[in-house]
């Protein structure tokens, strides 16, 4: 029997797709710090609403808007397998994925972290920190020092040709 390879076709980008203005690197930089300023902004409108799914679920953020739920899973579901129990804290987590996408509109630039809570014996227990984090799309401390270090090229060439320039105009 034969198996066949699924390709996925690469999405061609043009040589002048890196000359557009939206594709530079401090343009998308400015929009995570723009998505950041927004999330923030509907985070505390959502947090003064006391009728808002952010109270209904009893959300709370750090200062970074980082935003955490503790979630505790059915006693039913202790003696079942870790998978099925994961399987479950995910269903119960489906309303709130839907707020966080179709209500606010930000399931693009979220990431969803589950930590399981142990007990002093460090066994796991049913209940879990749900954490949301924003989501940088290019801005890091990668681009950062890439940034710096194509900004210090480009001012050593500066200063240098500027001296060869300065010569070459006294000497004529």
């Amino acid at each position: 029997m034969k198996t066949e390879k699924t390709v996925t076709p690469k999405v061609k980008k043009s040589f002048f797709d890196k000359f557009k203005f939206r594709n530079w690197g401090v343009v998308r930089v400015y929009r995570d710090f723009e998505n950041y300023f927004d999330w923030k902004r509907v985070i505390d409108e959502q947090k003064a609403d006391p009728k808002s799914n952010y109270n209904k679920w009893k959300l709370e953020h750090t200062k970074l808007y980082d935003i955490y739920a503790t979630v505790t899973i059915d006693e039913s579901y202790a003696a079942l397998p870790e998978a099925i129990q994961r399987t479950q804290l995910v269903e119960m987590l489906n309303p709130l994925h839907r707020y966080l996408d179709d209500d606010l509109g930000f399931a693009e630039c979220l990431n969803c972290e589950f930590n399981q809570f142990v007990d002093e014996k460090d066994k796991p227990t049913l209940s879990y920190l749900i954490v949301y984090r924003f989501n940088f799309e290019k801005f890091s401390v990668s681009w950062v020092v890439k940034s710096l270090i194509k900004l210090g090229i480009l001012i050593y060439v500066a200063f240098h040709f500027s001296a060869l320039i300065t010569w070459l105009s006294t000497s004529i």
